[in-house]
């Protein structure tokens, strides 16, 4: 980019790239410097005013951000990104009149803006109106049916109202983006509460597969072994798995102790609660294990 720049000091494109790798190196005050240039040269490069808004937003400073863009409206009134920017900025600065005022300006412009919708329900649901806030996150899903947030949102809203409409969606959410694991351990976690252990443990073995370190699935294979299977040697197999990765991790401890002392292995299973009280000392669930171990041997 050095090179490029100097072969065409005039070429704003240019200045902007080279901003956007300061960007990633986090060097703003270089990077503020090029976009800068770029504006000098470009008074109405669009890219270049978005690049400066998403500078001063990376240093803290949303006013400023805000500014860059109200920049690029006084010559481009009518651009739905330019609004829906500003309306993230708003939703963040929790500032809720002027973010719906962006959304609807926004919509204005392209009334099939899905993630427009997606914002104007995290605003309502921001402000508690869960009804409304629902009615705009699907009808984001409805614009755009592999909308990841929306999808992920209304999982979770379902998820206090009725878990096989929250299983749904997170099913949908996984779909549309597979590589995500949150929606993933999210299916897991519910199909673990609605005693569907076979189904929660393939979700947790797909994340494993896309992140082998993942202690938290392998724990809660761990986990549906121990309590809904009652395979209580698998379930201290995957407990050792996240121990492995986590010496630290005081539920895998106690909960391999436990399969230990089902299994009626007292000597390992005190072991486990031992270190479960060296990491977390007077662990209550701990001490009570050893008080179990004591009358029972």
């Amino acid at each position: 980019l050095n090179a490029a720049i100097e072969k065409e000091p005039e070429n704003a494109g240019l200045y902007t790239q080279r901003s956007e790798y300061y960007v990633r190196r986090e060097l703003f005050n270089n990077a503020l410097s090029d976009i800068n240039k770029a504006i000098e040269l470009d008074p109405d490069y669009v890219k270049a005013y978005t690049g400066l808004s998403a500078i001063y937003l990376l240093m803290g400073k949303p006013q400023e951000s805000l500014d860059a863009l109200n920049q690029v409206l006084k010559f481009d009134d009518k651009n739905a990104d330019v609004y829906l920017k500003k309306a993230k900025l708003y939703l963040i600065m929790k500032d809720y009149e002027n973010c719906a005022a962006s959304i609807q300006k926004t919509l204005e412009v392209d009334p099939d803006q899905a993630d427009a919708y997606f914002l104007k329900g995290m605003a309502l649901m921001e402000n508690e109106k869960m009804d409304l806030a629902i009615a705009s996150f699907e009808r984001a899903v409805s614009i755009e049916q592999n909308h990841f947030d929306a999808l992920m949102q209304l999982g979770y809203i379902w998820e206090k109202k009725d878990q096989k409409m929250s299983i749904e969606y997170f099913k949908s959410a996984s779909k549309a983006n597979p590589k995500n694991t949150e929606a993933l351990y999210n299916l897991g976690l519910l199909y673990q509460e609605n005693n569907q252990p076979e189904k929660a443990i393939q979700a947790y073995e797909t994340i494993i597969k896309l992140e082998p370190g993942n202690k938290h699935a392998i724990y809660n294979i761990g986990y549906v072994n121990l309590v809904i299977l009652n395979n209580y040697t698998k379930g201290a197999e995957y407990f050792s798995k996240a121990i492995s990765l986590d010496p630290n991790y005081t539920d895998a401890w106690y909960n391999r102790g436990y399969c230990y002392e089902l299994l009626k292995d007292y000597d390992k299973a005190r072991s486990d609660y031992r270190q479960v009280l060296k990491i977390k000392v007077n662990d209550p669930k701990a001490v009570e294990g050893m008080n179990r171990i004591d009358k029972l041997n």
